[in-house]
């Protein structure tokens, strides 16, 4: 079952409003590869719309990680939707950064709630 961070908060102005997202990804495992589904969406200040901005599928060996970046434009919110099969020790955070790159919030694995599927991308 997928994991999501709900929504998050991005401020349409002033020094808390985010750029960019940071999804880091990280396969812990000693011998097992990591296969890890993100998907990243965005809503307008109506929140009428889920609109997506990135879907990746990827594989990580054991022992290596990966980060990926979105921007982030026109998000007054954003949701970051993961999961991950095969190797039990796999990692996902996510940070939202300023335009100057200092991490503005970050949702952990463990802050992450469990959703019964990923939501589907037209």
């Amino acid at each position: 079952m997928p994991f999501s961070t709900g929504l998050i908060y991005n401020p349409p102005t002033g020094a808390d409003q985010a750029t960019q997202l940071i999804v880091t990804c990280l396969n812990d495992s000693l011998n097992i590869p990591a296969n890890i589904e993100i998907q990243v969406f965005r809503w307008d200040t109506s929140q009428a719309a889920r609109i997506p901005i990135g879907h990746n599928l990827f594989q990580l060996g054991p022992q290596v990680s990966e980060t990926l970046l979105y921007p982030l434009i026109s998000a007054a919110y954003i949701e970051v939707q993961s999961d991950y099969f095969s190797a039990t020790s796999t990692v996902i955070h996510a940070y939202t950064l300023d335009s100057t790159g200092v991490i503005l919030q970050r949702v952990l694995q463990s802050e992450m709630v469990w959703v019964d599927r990923f939501t589907n991308i037209p």
